[in-house]
């Protein structure tokens, strides 16, 4: 059966939606002919309407091959509902490393060496097709991951932690410690683009990567209620410039005051300076960046299900 063209696989995972009932399914068979073995990333889960969808991919050459394994079930429901059966996937750890054996004549084609992971070969997989690889997934350093920020972007939700950059709140930041943080300049384009910044607690360097949301070149008539007024509006409009204007003035900083939680570090909130009489208060809603020194993976599924 053939399948229609598919796009890259970054707007696949980016607009799963549209393409999930459009990827082509694989069953595992007896690899033939020459085969090599190699190491894979178990990257993480996602979810498509009732769908759980566990992403992996290993690399061969300059390509990796992505693929995602469909769990038997509702997961959701699974959970909340009562005497579920348990799954050989129950309390699994991602990112995993494991390895694979490929065939050479059809790279795509493979097989689970993971004595645990090979339970996904018992099921049809997707294959979302390749994207360019990364080096050392696991212990990239900082300035390896903002170099190929175009590779990391839809990787980092897999593969580092996520915070928030938000503005410290005198509740907030009167059990924390000061520090300066040094911001960098942005790297990447479009949705793809990052402001780094790090700073230092006790000699161990904590460097982060905020992706930047244009909110005012992103905004729409659908981002105003139709009840709202016209003052309203240009409140709201005007909220995003600021926004806007607090990221400009954050490019390429130095010295900006940050709180740290001295049990966490990388807990931390921006102290923008006090404004000249007169001027536009900044602000900064919570933008979503990633914690890239010291590595953090991300928390464990369930501890991400209560967040939400």
């Amino acid at each position: 059966m053939s399948h229609p063209p598919l796009p890259d696989t970054r707007t696949i995972l980016a607009d799963l939606n549209d393409w999930y009932s459009k990827l082509p399914y694989q069953h595992a068979e007896p690899l033939t002919g020459p085969t090599r073995e190699v190491h894979a990333v178990l990257h993480g889960w996602m979810e498509y309407y009732d769908e759980t969808l566990f992403l992996y991919g290993y690399t061969v050459g300059a390509l990796e091959h992505c693929f995602f394994y469909d769990t038997p079930w509702d997961e959701r429901g699974r959970v909340l509902g009562k005497g579920h059966h348990s799954e050989w996937y129950d309390g699994l750890a991602m990112p995993r490393p494991f390895r694979v054996r490929y065939s050479v004549a059809q790279p795509d084609r493979h097989e689970i060496l993971d004595p645990l992971l090979c339970e996904m070969m018992k099921r049809p997989l997707h294959r979302l097709g390749t994207r360019p690889a990364v080096e050392r997934p696991f212990t990239a350093t900082a300035e390896e991951v903002l170099a190929h920020i175009d590779r990391w972007d839809e990787r980092l939700p897999f593969l580092r932690r996520r915070r928030y950059l938000h503005i410290a709140t005198p509740k907030e930041s009167s059990g924390w410690l000061p520090t300066l943080a040094r911001f960098g300049n942005v790297v990447g384009k479009g949705d793809g683009a990052y402001m780094p910044y790090e700073f230092e607690v006790e000699s161990s360097r904590f460097v982060f990567a905020v992706k930047l949301t244009h909110s005012f070149s992103r905004m729409t008539p659908n981002d105003h209620a139709p009840s709202s007024s016209r003052a309203e509006r240009r409140a709201h409009l005007s909220a995003a410039r600021r926004q806007d204007q607090t990221l400009q003035e954050l490019v390429g900083a130095q010295d900006v005051r940050v709180r740290y939680n001295p049990d966490n570090p990388g807990l931390h909130a921006l102290e923008l300076p006090l404004l000249q009489p007169g001027e536009p208060q900044l602000m900064l809603d919570r933008y979503t960046m990633y914690q890239l020194e010291p590595i953090v993976f991300p928390p464990p599924r369930a501890e991400q299900r209560r967040a939400r």
